[in-house]
């Protein structure tokens, strides 16, 4: 066995114990009073001295000088009602450690002790950032604040419920997607279900819509430059014989090249237009921009690759991107580095769920392994 890993399996326990509190107090982003206050708690037990940064963030460092290695943990949870029975089930009504952020900062937080235990040679700097599911997101907050000033690479590591434990899935260049979100009103004249042709149909109008939009995918899009354009919110009508007068719809674009990025809101607006002029129509479309293209360095990700080797069964690389969106996007923007999916799946436990999901649900023993990666990371020399 790994000698980095049998150190992070001897404080096993302490790393369940924190994933388990932080489970139990999940927090929206911006709202992490209690998560803020839990970390700086375990730091300061450690002997070390964190700072507050953006709201509710904290950054830490373990040794001084500069080429330091950044490690980040985000530690926001989403709006949604817990089903699991567990006995660190949310206690907060409506909302969930259900993307993981909970078994990031555990293992974060294990790396801390673990560095404290076994210090290393070169300084760390650890990042605790909030609101990572929340646009802006808290990345551009905490970068504006200085916490990459001396810090000359960065890593994160995400774990991934679908994943089988003791496996590790990354890849070079693009690894994640940009998800851009829209806000779209169509407006029309309503009245009765018996008389369509004295209104302009807005639930008509927004069906075409729907169609048209996924033809943007099969039709404007390169087929070799995934693009997907999901629509997950629908509202029109309150009864089943009145035409209303107003849709409002919100979903997603992702992309994962540059040409489609520009391209696509054009394209939006280009097929509502046509709509509006064959239907009587009019229409507001907010596009909003989320995260960058998260773009994984060469060098580093050989490097974490090559680390997660001794620690991980089974280091995958990926054929194809994630869909999915990510603000570590934009430490990738200002330094190098690489971001990872760690497996947290056990098929013949029965755990297995998905993320974003009332019934998450991971195995406990990733998380040292997670832990052991990010002190292996830290562990390194810096590279010349």
């Amino acid at each position: 066995m790994n000698k980095i890993l049998r150190k992070a399996l001897s404080i096993k326990n302490y790393i369940i114990r924190i994933r388990r509190e932080l489970h139990k107090h999940p927090e929206l982003a911006f709202e992490e009073k209690w998560t803020h206050n839990f970390i700086s708690d375990e730091l300061k037990s450690l002997g070390l001295k964190p700072i507050k940064i953006n709201k509710t963030g904290i950054i830490v460092d373990i040794g001084k000088g500069n080429n330091k290695i950044g490690l980040r943990a985000d530690m926001d949870a989403l709006p949604i009602n817990e089903e699991n029975e567990l006995p660190f089930k949310s206690i907060n009504n409506g909302v969930m450690h259900a993307c993981g952020h909970d078994t990031h900062i555990a293992m974060l937080l294990g790396c801390a002790k673990l560095l404290t235990l076994n210090p290393v040679e070169r300084p760390v700097r650890l990042l605790f950032q909030p609101s990572e599911e929340r646009t802006p997101g808290g990345a551009k907050g905490m970068i504006e604040e200085g916490v990459l000033e001396g810090v000359s690479e960065i890593f994160g590591i995400h774990i991934d419920p679908e994943i089988e434990i003791g496996s590790l899935s990354i890849r070079s260049g693009v690894m994640m997607a940009a998800p851009d979100e829209m806000d779209i009103k169509i407006t029309g004249t309503g009245g009765h279900a018996a008389e369509p042709h004295k209104t302009n149909d807005v639930i008509y109008a927004t069906s075409l819509f729907i169609n048209e939009i996924q033809g943007l995918v099969s039709r404007k899009s390169e087929p070799t430059k995934p693009v997907v354009i999901s629509i997950c919110s629908i509202h029109g009508g309150s009864t089943y014989n009145i035409i209303p007068i107003n849709v409002r719809l919100k979903g997603t674009v992702r992309t994962i090249d540059k040409e489609s990025w520009q391209n696509i809101p054009q394209w939006i607006d280009d097929i509502l237009k046509g709509i509006s002029l064959s239907y009587g129509i009019e229409y507001e479309l907010l596009y909003k921009r989320g995260y960058p293209i998260l773009k994984n360095d060469e060098k580093k990700t050989k490097k974490l690759t090559c680390i997660a080797q001794g620690i991980f069964k089974n280091v995958e690389i990926m054929d194809d991107p994630v869909m999915g969106g990510e603000d570590f996007a934009y430490y990738l923007e200002k330094i190098p580095g690489s971001f990872a999916f760690i497996g947290g799946a056990n098929k013949k436990k029965g755990i297995y769920s998905k993320l974003h999901t009332p019934h998450f649900i991971i195995d406990e023993d990733a998380l040292p392994m997670g832990a052991a990666l990010l002190y292996a990371l830290a562990n390194e020399k810096a590279d010349n």
